[in-house]
């Protein structure tokens, strides 16, 4: 079973052809200054996110077995030097090994459960890093979202988006055309595997144009190009070679 989940995860994945990168179009319109190039982080920051854990705490831990439960018994002891961890990795550029392992395990989503394909596979990473990443986001999607780098069309991942609140906006524009004895053409598209093949050295040229730099980008180009999974994939306590 393991080395079947382990096959197909591997097959869906975008090999990149790094050797002819398109060009992103440039959408950020402000000066050097507005740019984010880097992230204060504080004890403060990392104190109110290791408050935030998800529940239940006695999710997975990740590759370096620091539960959730483990990290919000001794928050007040080791808030201080998780944040010098944090610091250290976004000025050097350097991130732990602990935090680029993962344990990749195989959810159900819908349809037959003899497919491989109808699994998600859903990766454990480090709590301690996902702690980072949430920080990182945090302050990236403010960039976005101040600089007009989002457009009200997009919905999903967003604050108050959903796929509701884009249904209701959609429904309210067809009323309108049928209203007004409008023809209304409506297509949809679906992309399959999204997140698995999105490809890096892109991601990274866009996150450039949309004024994203510095310490900021080097990171995650860095998390993403050493990410590994050394366990491979685990089903019932198994791992795949």
């Amino acid at each position: 079973m393991v080395e079947i989940f382990n096959q197909y995860f591997a097959s869906v994945f975008t090999v990149e052809d790094t050797e002819h990168i398109s060009t992103a179009e440039l959408s950020f319109r402000g000066g050097d200054d507005d740019k984010l190039c880097d992230i204060y982080i504080d004890e403060s920051v990392v104190k109110k996110k290791l408050d935030s854990l998800h529940r239940p705490i006695d999710k997975a831990a990740g590759a370096d077995d620091i539960s959730p439960r483990v990290l919000i018994e001794v928050k007040d002891t080791i808030t201080f030097p998780i944040t010098q961890i944090m610091k250290c990795s976004l000025a050097s550029g350097i991130v732990p090994d602990d935090w680029k392992a993962a344990h990749v395990t195989p959810v159900h989503k819908s349809g037959t459960k003899h497919h491989a394909s109808n699994y998600r596979p859903i990766s454990l990473t480090s709590q301690i890093c996902k702690l980072f990443e949430s920080i990182i986001r945090d302050v990236v999607v403010e960039h976005l979202e101040v600089n007009g780098l989002v457009t009200e069309t997009e919905h999903g991942f967003r604050k108050g988006g959903s796929c509701l609140s884009n249904l209701l906006q959609f429904l309210d524009h067809a009323t309108r055309c049928i209203d007004d004895e409008e023809c209304v053409d409506v297509v949809y598209l679906d992309f399959a595997k999204a997140f698995d093949k999105v490809p890096h050295e892109r991601l990274l040229e866009k996150l450039d144009k949309h004024g994203i730099g510095g310490r900021v980008l080097n990171w995650i180009s860095k998390i993403m190009a050493e990410w590994q999974m050394p366990t491979g994939v685990c089903v019932n306590g198994h791992y795949s070679t």
